[in-house]
C-alpha cells in the first residue's frame, strides 16, 4: 500500500496574494485581510475602529465599483457602511456589525493549464493508494480534478473510489484534501479545537480519517497543514500544534497501532517547533528511515530539496515503521537543475518555469506492507 502527501498549492484557483515566488510579498495583503474582516465584526465601530477600517478600506480602493482589484475585493450584503459626498466629506451609517453584513475576499487567478497538468502527473506518477492533498479548494473541485483531469493519466484507469474534503478554518479556500483507493471508515473535524489564545488550535483542521486494512485492522490518518513561517515567524504556533497533534495521536494509539501523520508542517527538523511530534516515542519520519535513499542528496520536500526546505512529513507509528518497503519523493513537478522535471518543465529555462510546475513542494511517499 502506497501513502502520499502532496501539497499542491491549489488545482485550478489561487489567491493572488499566496501565488508569489517570496511568500513575504504577499504577507501585508494576507495580514490586511484578517485584520479587515476582524474588524467589520466588531459589534461596536468606535472611532478607532472606524479609523482602522477606513484606511484600510482606502488603502486597497474597495468601495470602487468601476476599478478591477488585484488583491482583496469587499462583499456587501446589508448595510452600508459610509456614505462619501461631493465635498470630501464621509458619513458613517454603521454603528457596528449589526448595521453592516459584509467581508473582504482574496482575489483569485487561473493556475496555466500546464500547471494544473503537471500536478496531475506527479499524481499518477506516485500512484498511492492513499494521497493526502494539502491546499484545495473544495470538494467539488477536488472531484473534478480527479474526474477531469487525472483520470485519463491514472494507469489502467484505476479510479480514486473516496475523494474527500471537510471544510477548514482558512477562509482563503485552501484546505485538507483526500483521495483513496483504500475504504474510508470514518472522518473526524478538529477545527472547534482551541489554542491557549482562545483562536482555533489549526489554520486549517487537523483532519482524521479511519482506514479498513486488507488485514481487518484498522488505520488513522491525521492531515495537517500547519501555520506558515511567514505569518508564525518565531514557531509559537506550529509548536502548539505539533503539540495538540501528538496528544490526538496517543488518543489514536489506544484504538489502533496503526497510525500516521501527514501533510505540510511548514517547519524544517532543525528549527525545533515540531519535537512534540519528531521526538515522539511512537513516530518516525518516513524520510529518516534508511529505505529513503536520497537522505544525503535530497534531504527536503521543497524548492531545493535542501535541509532548510524540508516541509512536508509522513510520520509512522512504531507499527507501521516495522513495515516500510520504500519511502521516496517525487520532484519532476517542480523545474530545477539538479534533478530531471517533466519533459514540458525541463524544456523551459528555470526562470520562467515557476508559473508552469506543479508546485514548488514534492510528493512525499511510503509503500508500506499492509
Amino acid at each position: 500500500m502506497r501513502i502520499a502527501t502532496f501539497n499542491v498549492e491549489n488545482l485550478f484557483s489561487r489567491p493572488r496574494a499566496l501565488n508569489h515566488s517570496d511568500p513575504a510579498i504577499g504577507q501585508p495583503v494576507l495580514d490586511d485581510f484578517r485584520l479587515l474582516n476582524a474588524l467589520l465584526k466588531s459589534p461596536v465601530y468606535s472611532d478607532p475602529i472606524r479609523a482602522q477600517i477606513e484606511a484600510l478600506i482606502d488603502k486597497y480602493d474597495l468601495m470602487s465599483r468601476t476599478r478591477t482589484h488585484r488583491d482583496l475585493r469587499l462583499r456587501e450584503v446589508r448595510g452600508k457602511l459610509w456614505t462619501d459626498h461631493n465635498d470630501g466629506t464621509r458619513t458613517w451609517e454603521a454603528a457596528g456589525s449589526d448595521d453592516f453584513l459584509g467581508w473582504v475576499e482574496l482575489v483569485t487567478e487561473p493556475i496555466t493549464d500546464m500547471a494544473i497538468d503537471h500536478t496531475a502527473q506527479v499524481l499518477a506518477a506516485v500512484n498511492a493508494d492513499i494521497q493526502v492533498l494539502v491546499e484545495i479548494e473544495n470538494r467539488v473541485t477536488l472531484q473534478r480534478f480527479h474526474d477531469d483531469v487525472l483520470m485519463p493519466m491514472l494507469p489502467g484507469a484505476s479510479r480514486f473510489t473516496h475523494c474527500l474534503l471537510m471544510d477548514g478554518n482558512d477562509p482563503r479556500g485552501i484546505d485538507l484534501g483526500l483521495m483513496s483507493r483504500v475504504p474510508v471508515d470514518g472522518m473526524r473535524s478538529h477545527i472547534e479545537r482551541k489554542a491557549a489564545s482562545g483562536g482555533p488550535m489549526f489554520p486549517r483542521d487537523c483532519a482524521v480519517y479511519f482506514f479498513a486494512l486488507p488485514s481487518g485492522d484498522q488505520m488513522v490518518l491525521l492531515a495537517n497543514h500547519f501555520s506558515s513561517q511567514a505569518s508564525d515567524r518565531t514557531g509559537k504556533r506550529r509548536r502548539e500544534q505539533a503539540t495538540d497533534v501528538a496528544r490526538i495521536v496517543d488518543a489514536m494509539l489506544l484504538f489502533t497501532p496503526h497510525v500516521a501523520v501527514a501533510g505540510d508542517l511548514n517547519e524544517a527538523p532543525a528549527r525545533g517547533s515540531l519535537a512534540a511530534l519528531l521526538q515522539h516515542p511512537e513516530l518516525k519520519d518516513a524520510m529518516a528511515m534508511p529505505q529513503y535513499a536520497e537522505a544525503a542528496k535530497f534531504p527536503g520536500t521543497y524548492k531545493t530539496g535542501s535541509a532548510v526546505n524540508k516541509l512536508d512529513y509522513l510520520l509512522l507509528s512504531t507499527a507501521l515503521q516495522a513495515r516500510v518497503q520504500a519511502v521516496g519523493v517525487e520532484r519532476r513537478g517542480t523545474r530545477s537543475t539538479k534533478w530531471e522535471s517533466f519533459p514540458e518543465l525541463q524544456a523551459l529555462p528555470v526562470a520562467r518555469a515557476e508559473r508552469f510546475q506543479a508546485s514548488d513542494h514534492h510528493c512525499l511517499w511510503v509503500d508500506i506492507d499492509l
